[in-house]
């Protein structure tokens, strides 16, 4: 979306990065294979070395470090931050553990005294941190917050472990594992405060005919570990011709001709890619970029989801990005995400290069966005529910597509209008993690499937990782891009399955396993929809609850759940309480204004429990628990598609999830 506003345009106000001092080389990576792969790995790439966590370092932790170094080089204070998005593809936070809850953003949260921001975890492969600034930007715009950091901490070369057990030759789908490096990356955005600087624009789709093309799952192999697989050849022919001719419509619609352009940085993936990106620009434009590009690959490699951004930190540290520089993003990931940002540098490389970065710097008073843009009432405009035949068979993009078929049947709406498709799902079929379960669903429904460049239809789709608060989360984006112009349509989805059911019932997760879809737009005549949300974090309860995914001795991933049941509900009730308080204060209600409450449906006794403790009366209480299990990211669908109101009753929705996440949202019957 092109910002025409200077005080809309978001720009960098700090970036922070940490590197795992252990440094590793191709070579070195490649003579580890078991079996001997005849290929110059590092002469084809153009990766000599990349940095490799250490024996306890994990992803969080590269998070947390990039997140204090971002801090130490921005005028912001911790609690002056509004929004936390975490955005790393690895969610590897021990020796063979990848967490699922409480969300990584509460946990960093809770670590760096960020207690002012609300926090999200969203998931889109490479493209993960563009995406966080994606929506930074837009709630930024929109006035619904005034700051935010975009995090990424991405622990991936545990992938080379398991390549180097696997591989077979040059042709092998895990060759990619072997370049890839490991690095935190954090960055805070604020509204531009100089004429010119920061995002001039940034735009980005999904082109879901090419979604399977790079996949990262566990291993079906014995030994345990993830693996991902690509396909290589097939990614940069989709890519490199969009690539090319997309940045070309965007530096058109804003008038830059290419002698602007001072930097190009796209995805760090390998030397012969990003050559033959300048290449395509040459053969299509007759223009040479080549000497303006950045490659940060020989000491990196691939850190994947924070390339971009890790590329810039380098070239700002050597002196030659500087400020009032312009500088093009190729923005990539598996999906297949592709887009463009134009970008103009403030004053951030001088400041990254002050060697009293870290002094005491005065507080930064944020000056409120008088340009904020009038809330919008959140219509919804068609609903899809879908089961699985058995517990045991529920996959998770079977039922996604049965439920958005099902809710587009019932929409004035065809599929290529959807603007932004976003998926609710933290448990999915064979704990799928790139690329986006909803980059697959597009693919499965053929939702932009391919699209030319310039088209003016097109669909970005990502996912997003809290939980059951997840889903209302993803309410609160969809009304915020759509304040923000960044669409008019947004479909949201959410789908739970029970890892456990088909090889360890006896392990099986508290979840209902089913599929919801919604379409949402802005309600032309504001008589009915979403009309506010309000979230708290209370991360003094985090430990009560974990989930996570660890391998048994036969290699298979296994979901375990740690939590302290009776301690955990005690606690969502008193968390509810005190967010119920405040945001019924916010919004100048009392819960006399409120005609039905829909609290999370974990159970038919904490539905009760939680009437009981508000001192709400029970038959305006909806319960819409199931004997299954909770119905977590589509107990807002449900409640929406089964609730018994006149047409405008105030109705309060109420999600929670471990961290303590607490979510409310008023709607309008």
């Amino acid at each position: 979306m092109k910002n025409n506003d200077t005080m809309l345009r978001s720009v960098i106000e700090s970036i922070g990065v940490y590197l795992p001092s252990n440094e590793v080389t191709t070579d070195e990576i490649v003579k580890g294979c078991e079996r001997k792969v005849r290929v110059p790995l590092a002469k084809l790439t153009g990766i000599r070395s990349r940095r490799r966590a250490g024996v306890d370092e994990f992803s969080i932790d590269l998070a947390e470090k990039a997140v204090s170094d971002c801090l130490d080089h921005s005028s912001l204070a911790a609690d002056q931050v509004d929004a936390i998005v975490c955005t790393n593809i690895s969610r590897w936070d021990d020796k063979n553990s990848v967490t699922f809850e409480p969300a990584t953003s509460v946990r960093l949260k809770s670590m760096l005294g960020l207690e002012n921001a609300i926090a999200i975890d969203i998931s889109n492969a490479c493209a993960g941190m563009w995406t966080g600034v994606y929506m930074v930007d837009a709630l930024i715009r929109s006035g619904a917050i005034r700051s935010g950091m975009v995090v990424s901490g991405e622990y991936i070369t545990h992938l080379i472990d398991t390549a180097q057990k696997e591989i077979v030759d040059f042709m092998d789908p895990q060759l990619a594992s072997l370049t890839l490096g490991d690095a935190g990356v954090a960055l805070t955005l604020t509204a531009a405060g100089s004429a010119g600087s920061g995002f001039h624009d940034l735009d980005m789709y999904t082109l879901s005919k090419y979604s399977q093309f790079c996949v990262a799952k566990p291993t079906d192999k014995p030994h345990g570990g993830a693996a991902m697989y690509t396909d290589a050849i097939k990614v940069t022919e989709s890519v490199v011709p969009h690539a090319a001719r997309h940045a070309k419509d965007i530096l058109d619609r804003n008038q830059w001709g290419f002698d602007a352009v001072g930097h190009v940085i796209p995805h760090q993936t390998s030397k012969l890619t990003m050559q033959e990106g300048m290449r395509e620009i040459k053969r299509l434009f007759d223009y040479d970029l080549s000497q303006r590009l950045i490659n940060n690959l020989e000491q990196r490699g691939n850190t994947s989801s924070n390339a971009h951004f890790l590329a810039l930190h380098d070239a700002m540290r050597r002196r030659e990005v500087k400020g009032g520089d312009s500088i093009i993003f190729c923005i990539s990931g598996s999906g297949q995400t592709t887009g463009t940002a134009l970008y103009v540098c403030d004053d951030l490389p001088e400041r990254i290069n002050a060697e009293d970065a870290k002094s005491g710097k005065p507080r930064r008073e944020i000056a409120s966005n008088e340009s904020a843009l009038m809330p919008i009432q959140l219509q919804v405009e068609s609903i899809g529910l879908a089961y699985p035949p058995t517990r045991e068979s529920a996959d998770t993009l079977t039922m996604l597509q049965q439920a958005g078929e099902q809710c587009l049947e019932q929409s004035s709406c065809e599929k290529q209008d959807i603007d932004i498709l976003i998926a609710a799902c933290t448990y999915r079929t064979e704990f799928v993690m790139e690329p986006a379960i909803a980059a697959l669903l597009a693919g499965r429904m053929e939702i932009n499937f391919d699209r030319e460049p310039d088209a003016a239809d097109k669909t970005f789709a990502f996912d997003v990782i809290n939980g059951e608060v997840g889903m209302m989360k993803s309410l609160f984006l969809a009304s915020e891009f759509i304040r923000a112009g960044r669409g008019q349509k947004v479909m949201v989805v959410g789908s739970e399955v029970d890892n456990n059911a088909a090889d360890r019932p006896e392990q099986s997760l508290d979840v209902s396993p089913m599929a919801s879809a919604m379409i949402v737009q802005e309600s032309v005549d504001a008589t009915n929809g979403f009309l506010s949300f309000h979230f708290q974090d209370f991360t003094q309860f985090k430990d009560l609850r974990k989930t996570e995914v660890n391998w048994n001795e036969r290699g298979q991933a296994c979901l375990h759940c740690t939590d302290q049941p009776d301690a955990l509900h005690a606690a969502y009730l008193e968390c509810i309480e005190t967010t119920v308080a405040n945001f019924l204060k916010n919004n100048e209600l009392s819960l006399d204004d409120i005609a039905r409450i829909v609290p999370s449906p974990i159970s038919s006794a904490f539905v009760a429990d939680v009437a009981s403790r508000l001192q709400f009366p029970a038959d305006k209480t909806l319960d819409i628990s199931d004997a299954n299990g909770s119905l977590m990211s589509s107990a807002i669908p449900v409640g929406v598609k089964n609730l018994d109101a006149a047409p405008g009753d105030m109705v309060l929705f109420i999600s929670v999830s471990p961290g303590i996440q607490i979510g409310c949202a008023l709607y309008i019957a």
